[in-house]
């Protein structure tokens, strides 16, 4: 479970939480955060993966002058990343609510696996496909929060337990074989549909992430699930149901999952049982990466957003130029690691701004 993680006074002050790393009593850290707003620092602290995503275009654009600065590169980037970028935001709620959850790349093979198998090879129209994917990872996500919120099982333990054993049920529906016979075309055409010149996942990540941003943000709801990350105990005290909130979180997690898994093969017209798994670290990556940006110090679906943009123009930019297919995970470790990192460093300098 990540360490305590405060939870803002109000949704206009300090809507995100801090990161895993943060221990410090809430009024030290919103105040510090106060503190390190003004100034040229504060400015580039609140900005730095924004300057830094500034940074790797122009020096890929001077590398690779051909192929990095086309429109049809910044294409692939957004339609290529927003798999990865749902994924993400599922592990950033759960995060938030101070817990993990490995479970949720199993969950998006299995629901790729699951439409393809109901919409492909048993005929069921498309949409009852989807929902019934989209209900099976909501299920998934009420047993890692049953088992965690409920049963007090760690987390990390119990996420891992059910995704491996979600990864046994993708072997078993799809017979070990890659399903690619009779997608419908309705899912291919949720995911690649052009709209202002981009595929439609893109957009469909970019709307969940903005409601995201709004319900953390400004509602009671978002004040609360903060204040369980911050302190079960404080949050109890309060009036906070910290199981419901703890099961609730872990179950739209399990659901933002399956529809990633559902524009993954919208995306790639094929399912595969071992996909998904693989994009665990980005989405980790990306959420402690977020935690140093836009509000340094606190998760935050901004942030984690451009994040993803961030992991996503490197890597593009290194593979136009050559670098070999391994550099992508080695890339991605990295940038946990530092985003791990940052997120302590943040926290160690708010709390000297506040015994100066």
């Amino acid at each position: 479970m990540p360490p305590s993680s405060e939870a803002p006074g109000s949704p206009e002050t300090a809507p995100e939480t801090p990161s895993a790393t943060q221990s410090a009593p809430a009024e030290q850290v919103v105040a510090s955060a106060r503190a390190g707003r003004g100034g040229l620092a504060g400015l580039v602290r609140r900005h730095i993966i924004l300057l830094l995503i500034v940074a790797l275009v122009i020096l890929f654009s001077i590398l690779e002058p051909s192929t990095f600065p086309t429109f049809a590169n910044f294409q692939g980037i957004a339609l290529g990343q927003a798999v990865s970028a749902l994924l993400a935001l599922a592990v950033l709620l759960v995060v938030i609510a101070g817990e993990f959850d490995l479970s949720v790349g199993y969950i998006l093979g299995f629901s790729a696996v699951l439409s393809a198998a109901l919409a492909g090879l048993a005929g069921l129209p498309a949409v009852p496909a989807i929902l019934a994917s989209l209900a099976a990872g909501a299920v998934l996500g009420l047993l890692s929060g049953t088992l965690t919120a409920r049963l007090k099982v760690n987390s990390l333990i119990a996420t891992l337990g059910v995704g491996l054993a979600v990864s046994g049920l993708s072997v078993g529906v799809s017979g070990g074989q890659i399903l690619s016979t009779g997608i419908p075309p309705f899912i291919t055409g949720l995911a690649r549909t052009q709209i202002l010149g981009f595929g439609a996942a893109a957009w469909i990540v970019l709307a969940i992430a903005a409601i995201m941003y709004v319900v953390l943000t400004k509602t009671p709801v978002g004040r609360k699930l903060y204040a369980t990350g911050g302190s079960e105990q404080v949050a109890r005290m309060v009036g906070i149901r910290v199981r419901l909130m703890k099961t609730m979180v872990f179950v739209i997690a399990g659901l933002l999952a399956a529809l990633a898994g559902v524009l993954q093969l919208g995306l790639s017209g094929a399912a595969n049982p071992s996909f998904g798994s693989n994009l665990l670290l980005p989405a980790f990556a990306a959420v402690f990466l977020g935690s140093t940006t836009v509000r340094p110090g606190f998760f935050n679906v901004w942030g984690t957003m451009l994040a993803i943009v961030l992991l996503a123009v490197g890597f593009s930019g290194l593979s136009l130029a050559g670098a070999p297919f391994w550099v992508e995970p080695v890339f991605d470790g990295v940038a946990l690691i530092v985003g791990v990192l940052l997120s302590r460093w943040n926290v160690v300098s708010a709390r000297m701004r506040r015994t100066r």
